[in-house]
């Protein structure tokens, strides 16, 4: 039989939106990724894998609803063949829909197969304002629901403490990152300690070739030494190219009050113009953009504060609504 259980689904190794997520909504996050099959060959095991193993959850627990993350579209679809064929209706399925699932090329064959499966959920979850789009062509339900922040107060370690300016650049090595772009400006900018987070192994040899000196990458940080590291420098940046998104990492920024610089994409100028500094993807904006915050870090930091604080008052509507939906 079913019960009040409520589970949030990711077929990643962590992912900040759903564990603020399932904290507000009282839903146990499990997190099921197949780490050791990398590559191309091994990608369609793991996901064979992972979808077994989801199958062996819901089948134990039967919960009452499952929250579950995409991409990978394939995470929803077996979620959603399950409480058809197995849930005997008394399980239902929400999709947390992320950008990647609508603009990364490598998802972009799936949407027929998600216009299927968000039909069939209680309704699709957006953190951006431009697919609300897309759901309404697709007569489906949907919420936009922007990411909540984090908690990011316990903190160790002493990553981004060495320098006397310091700057945390968020990063995963992205295709959409302008890593070569944020190399020169770091060049125009010697007085300044960037410390670049993620695996420097996604990027090729020839692009990491072109650090300069005052870039030292961290690797991939979690948990307390990633707090940390936001915590010790003077301020975050945040760059991307991919123009429908709400970088996570900018609420990260919004959560720690820092001076912020964040790429001036239609997303991040609608919530963040007033509080953020907005910057055009180029080597000599960037620098400027450096220079522009250094000059008044105290002020950059109260508007962080003010930004805060207004942001969590206009999404707590959003939040309400989609608790009342659940209930």
């Amino acid at each position: 039989m079913s019960n009040d259980k409520s589970f949030y689904i990711v077929w990643y190794s962590h992912a900040r939106r759903a564990e603020t997520l399932s904290r507000e909504l009282n839903a146990q996050l499990v997190f099921i990724y197949e780490a050791q099959l990398k590559g191309f060959w091994l990608k369609s095991l793991r996901y064979v894998i992972q979808g077994w193993k989801t199958w062996r959850l819901l089948e134990r627990e039967r919960p009452a609803y499952v929250i579950v993350q995409s991409p990978p579209v394939l995470a929803p679809l077996t979620v959603a063949l399950w409480c058809k064929l197995r849930g005997k209706k008394r399980t239902s399925y929400l999709i947390d829909a992320h950008p990647g699932t609508f603009y990364d090329r490598h998802w972009r064959w799936a949407l027929p197969l998600l216009r299927q499966l968000a039909r069939g959920a209680i309704a699709t979850v957006l953190c951006n304002e431009d697919t609300q789009k897309t759901l309404m062509k697709w007569n489906a339900n949907y919420i936009f629901l922007p990411d909540g922040l984090p908690d990011l107060r316990s903190t160790s370690g002493a990553v981004g403490s060495e320098g006397d300016v310091r700057i945390a650049v968020i990063s995963t090595f992205a295709y959409d990152e302008p890593i070569a772009e944020l190399f020169e400006a770091a060049r125009l900018s010697p007085q300044v300690t960037f410390y670049l987070t993620g695996n420097p192994k996604r990027a090729s040899k020839e692009l990491l070739a072109l650090k300069p000196e005052n870039i030292i990458t961290t690797g991939f940080l979690s948990g307390s030494l990633y707090n940390g590291l936001l915590h010790n420098v003077d301020g975050i940046m945040i760059l991307s190219t991919m123009t429908n998104t709400l970088c996570c990492g900018a609420f990260e920024a919004l959560s720690v009050a820092k001076p912020t610089i964040v790429s001036d994409l239609p997303e991040q100028r609608r919530w963040f113009s007033h509080g953020f500094i907005l910057v055009e993807n180029t080597s000599e904006d960037i620098a400027s953009k450096v220079e522009l915050l250094l000059s008044d870090r105290p002020g950059f930091a109260r508007k962080s504060e003010l930004l805060r604080e207004e942001y969590s008052s206009a999404r707590q509507p959003k939040l309400h609504k989609l608790i009342s939906l659940l209930k």
